[in-house]
């Protein structure tokens, strides 16, 4: 009895030694199915207080969750958050796919089990969507709105912060984020509107049509080239835009080994 005793004594520190150091973690999003946002990560430790993470995520073309609160929020504050004017722009109709890869510096604070970390975080996101608008188009003396698709594709390349809190059940844990803004460049921007009524509009017409893509969605000249041939009208980037992006609120479930 007395040498069992012995042993389990040896092998607590041990144990405690061993779950100290286990020095990667690969972590899942367990709110994707709610977001529609899946991401996986791996994390590699390099010391008692700092780790390497790299997230990989992943989101299928489909309408925005709280599509409606989302339009309401861009039509009161996008023209300031995004330069970009949403009246005319129907988010809660939108579709929207993305994938990228973020890596992630993570400073775990003090020592406790359960902590608070704070990351330095950079971002590249490559994002697919489709967003019904109203253009303004002008035949002969009739002027009316146009309801069209308009399919968006974009990179954008960013860095920031990312806040949020760790709590661990020896190799089982979860990290809650809490929020992550970041700030960089949108590049490659492409738009294009497609209908076949537009081939039937004069060079004047045309002009009245990208006058209006102008006025009502806020583009400046700057950043934007706007074009119409034949059916197509067509928004470019001649320069990277500003970008601004938030990461928040994810339950990540993960296992250390």
């Amino acid at each position: 009895m007395l040498r069992k005793i012995l042993v389990c004594l040896l092998l607590v520190p041990v144990a405690t030694f061993a779950q100290d150091n286990y020095k990667n973690a690969i972590k899942f999003n367990t709110l994707g199915p709610v977001s529609q946002l899946y991401s996986a990560q791996y994390e590699l430790a390099i010391g008692k207080h700092l780790a390497f993470n790299n997230t990989f995520f992943y989101r299928p073309k489909k309408l925005i969750p709280a599509g409606e609160t989302i339009d309401n929020l861009a039509k009161k504050h996008g023209l300031g958050l995004t330069g970009i004017k949403f009246e005319n722009i129907f988010m809660d109709e939108a579709k929207l796919g993305m994938k990228g890869y973020s890596p992630e510096l993570r400073y775990y604070i003090g020592k406790k089990k359960n902590r608070l970390f704070v990351s330095a975080i950079g971002q590249y996101e490559d994002f697919d969507m489709t967003v019904p608008a109203n253009l303004a188009v002008k035949y002969k003396t009739y002027a009316t709105d146009i309801k069209v698709p308009v399919d968006f594709t974009f990179k954008t390349y960013s860095a920031g912060i990312l806040i949020g809190k760790q709590f661990n059940w020896r190799r089982l844990g979860v990290d809650f984020v809490i929020i992550g803004p970041h700030f960089g460049k949108a590049k490659e921007f492409y738009a294009v509107a497609q209908n076949a009524a537009l081939k039937q509009l004069n060079q004047e017409e045309k002009q009245y049509i990208l006058d209006k893509i102008q006025e009502r969605f806020g583009l400046s000249d700057t950043y934007f080239s706007r074009t119409l041939v034949d059916d197509k009208a067509e928004i470019k980037s001649i320069k990277p835009v500003p970008y601004l992006g938030i990461r928040g609120l994810g339950l990540n479930l993960f296992y250390r080994f």
